[in-house]
């Protein structure tokens, strides 16, 4: 099995998601976490069938595109939550997709993103390293 999360970072994200089945958008979700080849979504879970694959159009952040893309299921989990998100029932599902298809510029956007996004978080995250650990020497 290909491992893809190992070749590509996943960055937390907050986009804008639509689930298309049959030509006709089917849900509206809130991508959450990205990668260069897959995206993870949440919704309020309102029942119906584990879908094996769906067509995608994904927000790109930071970006105003809409990416379409196939995408085939690779987990779906029901979280039980009491916030208003989690619909009448009471669950948020969360589903990860494996992006299959895609137009070869949508893909090298995305991957793009995934990585220059990842690569200032890093580097944000170290200079905050650096400052907690030079502030305690100065506090004499």
């Amino acid at each position: 099995m290909n491992e893809l999360r190992r070749t590509s970072p996943r960055i937390e994200v907050e986009a804008m998601c639509w689930e298309v089945i049959d030509g006709h958008r089917a849900s509206t979700c809130l991508a959450v976490d990205l990668s260069s080849m897959g995206v993870r979504v949440e919704r309020p879970y309102l029942g119906g069938q584990r879908l094996r694959e769906v067509h995608l159009e994904l927000e790109v952040p930071g970006m105003d595109e809409v990416m379409w893309a196939r995408g085939d299921v690779a987990s779906d989990w029901l979280i039980p939550t009491r916030s208003p998100a989690g619909g009448p029932l009471g669950f948020m599902r969360r589903t990860g997709y494996r992006l299959v298809l895609a137009a070869t510029r949508d893909l090298r956007t995305l991957q793009e993103y995934v990585f220059e996004t990842d690569r200032v978080r890093r580097r944000e995250l170290q200079r905050a390293d650096e400052l907690l650990f030079a502030s305690c020497y100065t506090a004499a």
